[in-house]
């Protein structure tokens, strides 16, 4: 079995044979996107989910004005995208998803997991349920995300952005340049860049290059209300 696919909570407590039977009866297929391709529009009607298998996508919308923020990176092989619009009942996904390298997706159809067969199986099943667990972790997720957004200024948001990816030695666990943290934070570049900067020079980060560290987790967390683990 491809291993972004034994590491995909979808297939979590399926043997390789019973992940294949499953995907040969949904009619997923593999697809190849080359970089900036379009994986799906947010016209485009949502009828098929995917799994990274290789590669980083970015999930985007864009403003009435054109400008494209980035509502979620995904670069860990097994993820999944667009399976959340599958089972809302609207006539689009509302938002694209762009490769930000070249990629490789598992697409399965959504009617699959509406019903299980007429053979009833067990691994089937165990689908549906999976998908059930994988909801309400992004429940959770996106519970602290709303959180983190409305943490006040753009200085509070930025050090719980870096506390929640902060390694024990100070070092971020964060793989976004800075176009992509102030599109996840809404915010624009040059606001973004001067408040690191300016926290840089208060002693809060280090920053050498691209790299950011943080020296004092303590005069960060001074910053930021509380994110349950």
């Amino acid at each position: 079995m491809n291993r972004a696919m034994e590491a995909s909570p979808l297939f979590s407590g399926m043997s390789g044979p019973e992940v294949r039977l499953c995907l040969q009866c949904s009619g997923a297929l593999e697809e190849r996107h080359g970089k900036g391709a379009l994986i799906f529009a947010e016209s485009d009607p949502p009828e098929r989910l995917f799994v990274l298998l290789e590669g980083v996508v970015n999930v985007c919308r864009e403003s009435a004005e054109g400008r494209r923020a980035v509502m979620a990176r995904i670069d860990a092989p097994g993820d999944l995208f667009g399976e959340v619009h599958v089972f809302l009942g609207r006539p689009s996904y509302g938002c694209s998803v762009l490769a930000e390298t070249p990629a490789r997706v598992l697409a399965i159809p959504g009617r699959f997991f509406y019903a299980t067969c007429e053979k009833a199986c067990s691994v089937h099943s165990r689908m549906i349920r999976n998908m059930l667990g994988i909801f309400a972790h992004k429940a959770f997720f996106l519970t602290r995300r709303v959180s983190l957004l409305s943490s006040g200024s753009l200085r509070r948001k930025l050090a719980a952005l870096l506390r929640e990816h902060c390694r024990p030695d100070g070092s971020l666990a964060l793989e976004m340049n800075r176009e992509q943290m102030a599109d996840f934070l809404g915010v624009a570049r040059p606001s973004l860049s001067r408040e690191l900067a300016a926290m840089r020079d208060e002693g809060l980060i280090d920053m050498d290059g691209r790299k950011i560290s943080v020296p004092d987790a303590a005069a960060l967390n001074s910053l930021c209300e509380y994110f349950p683990a």
